[in-house]
């Protein structure tokens, strides 16, 4: 099949293993990031971040440069990985072409939050797609609703080439270890839970943590910036114990990291909801909690006892690489819906 992907090709997105894992199924991949927020005058700067979107030609020069690619490489299939702002005549154009492709989205957010980015036309868009795909089970019966019923949920996975136990040797920590780390942008919804746990103990990545109320006194501890690969994975492979925190905004039921942890290698302590739970044997692979109190006793338990910790982060690696949760596995998946429809 000869694919064409629409979506970030930056090494430090995820969005880019979709295409990867086509590949390596034995798909022809043509990758294209439209880069629609990128522009090189800073009228147009201003403007962007004013509207919060892109200017219309960065739009309309999106939308021919995919069509071409359409036209002259016979494509099957598109695979628009979280652009949002394609516009519904680029997909009227795609259903115009003499051998039209099959066209389908999927994103990893929360297409309903109001932090994520979209043109007022795009849930009509969503009509357009020959499939829809989210990570979010919440919003599956909302995208059939608003006339896609081809909607499917497919979990978040992890890239085994990335997201692997880091040995000691290939590691920028040296011999340095963390009692408990997490690595996350800062969510206003995740303070409870870091505020009971003692910052002694206590290593944060990510960003927009100097909003955090307690950064002055724990900065020592908290590194302010995005945390990308192969570091995300060193630092899970050097933690004791690594949070999996969601996001309350989002109304997140998992994320990327509910793999991502426990393919490092790591012991995972997450909060408790069906669909984790669906993933993972509650205090045989994974660690779970509902609330501050609960957090705050199964970190100092797990902490104390290095024997069932490490056995709990054993099962929780050999779980995730046998169960089929990698992005070859999801692409596999989407490919097989696509088929049936």
């Amino acid at each position: 099949m000869r694919i064409l992907y629409i979506g970030s090709i930056s090494p430090t997105a995820c969005a880019s293993y979709y295409a990867d894992a086509a590949e390596e199924l034995g798909h022809t991949v043509f990758r294209f990031d439209p880069k629609l927020f990128e522009t090189s005058s800073a009228i147009d700067s201003a403007l962007v971040r004013l509207t919060k979107a892109p200017r219309n030609k960065n739009i309309l020069s999106a939308t021919e440069h995919a069509l071409k690619i359409c036209k002259e490489n016979k494509i099957d299939l598109v695979i628009n990985l979280a652009e949002n702002f394609l516009s519904v005549d680029f997909l009227r154009a795609l259903k115009d072409l003499s051998n039209a492709p099959k066209v389908i989205y999927h994103s990893h957010d929360n297409n309903f939050s109001s932090g994520i980015l979209k043109p007022q036309d795009f849930f009509e868009s969503l009509a357009l797609y020959d499939c829809v795909f989210t990570t979010k089970s919440q919003n599956l019966q909302r995208y059939k609703m608003l006339g896609q019923p081809l909607s499917f949920f497919i979990p978040s996975a992890f890239e085994p080439k990335v997201h692997r136990p880091i040995p000691k040797a290939e590691s920028r920590f040296g011999s340095t270890s963390f009692h408990i780390s997490f690595v996350g942008t800062y969510d206003r919804s995740r303070d409870k839970f870091l505020k009971v746990l003692d910052w002694n103990d206590l290593y944060v990545w990510g960003d927009r943590w100097k909003r955090f109320s307690g950064y002055r006194k724990h900065k020592s501890h908290i590194v302010p910036k995005a945390v990308y690969f192969p570091d995300f994975a060193d630092i899970l492979s050097r933690s004791k114990i690594t949070l999996g925190l969601l996001r309350e905004e989002a109304q997140d039921r998992h994320t990327q990291r509910t793999f991502e942890i426990p393919a490092c290698g790591a012991l995972q302590i997450a909060p408790r909801n069906e669909e984790i739970l669906s993933f993972f044997d509650e205090n045989e692979e994974i660690v779970c909690f509902e609330t501050v109190d609960e957090l705050k006793e199964k970190v100092s338990f797990y902490l104390k006892n290095e024997t069932e910790r490490n056995r709990i982060a054993k099962n929780g690696y050999e779980r995730v690489l046998k169960s089929g949760h990698t992005y070859k596995d999801r692409v596999k998946t989407m490919l097989e819906k696509l088929t049936l429809t």
